[in-house]
């Protein structure tokens, strides 16, 4: 499914990246398992908003990748929940959507300038959003 080991990402991400991917289809889920192993990044996954934020209270990520539709919370309600907890990841969240976005949610990603990645997304796209991050201290 990825290309051999030698074979370069474009772009590269840093080694050892530390990502909390919050989805809740769980074939997507593990494809970025996966992929996140391919890169040389360190992924922690939560299904639900609130295992997310739990997550995120007690480590500390470089970047989040974010559904907006979960089983148990809007996006936005975890990105502000998320951002209360780690303030610096306010702008190291990726959205992940379907392209079914509200006229709310709309505001909400004009307002946050998240970067957006629509599914079904290819992984290299998904690559050159988080590499257009500018990671500090979480």
């Amino acid at each position: 499914m990825f290309p051999p080991k030698e074979a370069e990402l474009t772009p590269p991400l840093p080694k050892g990246l530390s990502l909390l991917l919050v989805e809740d289809d769980t074939d997507l889920t593990d494809i970025m398992i996966r992929w996140a192993a391919w890169v040389g990044a360190r992924m922690d996954t939560a299904a639900l908003g609130r295992t997310a934020l739990a997550l995120a209270g007690v480590r500390a990520y470089d970047a989040v990748l974010l559904d907006m539709t979960l089983p148990d919370m809007g996006g936005e309600a975890v990105y502000g929940s998320l951002v209360g907890l780690r303030p610096g990841l306010a702008s190291r969240v990726v959205i992940l959507t379907g392209g079914a976005v509200s006229h709310e949610s709309q505001g909400f990603l004009h307002r946050t300038r998240c970067p957006v990645v629509l599914k079904p997304f290819d992984l290299e796209a998904l690559a050159r959003q988080i590499a257009g991050l500018k990671f500090a201290a979480a």
